[in-house]
């Protein structure tokens, strides 16, 4: 078990909740196959694996969740009718099949919660931790989070969407901090992004932990000085 805080905040998209990469592939394989394009399962599965590597750089330089929502939504029908064109379906059926498969909350029901998180928070509330969320996130983030049974673990949410500041803008921190009425150094984020959340939070004086579930930042504890765990019961 690693040191103790007085509050843990948390970051939402790749650290609790992500899709369901195996449902979405085989939305993806069934679609395809109406147009004449066969592909196996574990194909599609890559090709997402591939997209969601891609998308931190992506996403670098854009303020996603302060931009308007037609423009979100313009920005994930992009990538994933970029995933059905690298299973071979043409571009226009490719935008027609994301567009299907998206709705306005960015996947609806396609969001799940990460196997691990629900006995941490268990674990963590039945040590009296106080926990909350700083997410880069639209609106929608607190009702999603309930929709998907973890709203109730969290104390307050500060979401970019509604405070029109996204991480690692340090500002975003801060407003958790005040949030939270305790000292940066009393609180601890856990997040999944090098640049938005380690950076960002240790920008404010906050300690920081990497959810690091594939091993892909072997060596980010010797190069941040920040705890890296590869499963959230860990904390």
């Amino acid at each position: 078990m690693g040191p103790e805080y007085a509050e843990y905040l948390f970051d939402v998209g790749g650290t609790l909740i992500t899709f369901d990469e195996q449902r979405r592939a085989e939305e993806y394989v069934k679609r395809a196959a109406r147009v004449g394009v066969i592909v196996s399962t574990a194909e599609t599965l890559r090709v997402l694996d591939e997209l969601t590597q891609e998308l931190p750089d992506r996403q670098r330089g854009i303020q996603l969740s302060l931009l308007p929502v037609s423009a979100q939504r313009a920005f994930w029908v992009d990538i994933w009718a970029e995933g059905f064109c690298r299973i071979g379906v043409r571009e226009d059926d490719a935008i027609r099949f994301a567009d299907e498969l998206l709705d306005p909350a960015h996947g609806g029901d396609l969001q799940r919660v990460f196997e691990d998180v629900t006995p941490a928070l268990d674990a963590l509330k039945a040590r009296g931790k106080q926990m909350g969320i700083i997410s880069n996130f639209s609106p929608n983030c607190e009702s999603l989070l309930r929709q998907l049974g973890l709203a109730h673990y969290f104390d307050f949410f500060v979401v970019s969407g509604i405070l029109g500041i996204e991480k690692p803008d340090p500002r975003i921190f801060e407003a958790a901090v005040s949030a939270a009425g305790k000292d940066a150094g009393a609180l601890v984020y856990v997040g999944d992004s090098i640049f938005h959340d380690v950076q960002g939070a240790q920008a404010v004086g906050m300690s920081v932990v990497l959810i690091d579930r594939a091993d892909r930042y072997p060596h980010f504890e010797s190069e941040y000085a920040a705890r890296r765990i590869r499963d959230l019961r860990e904390l």
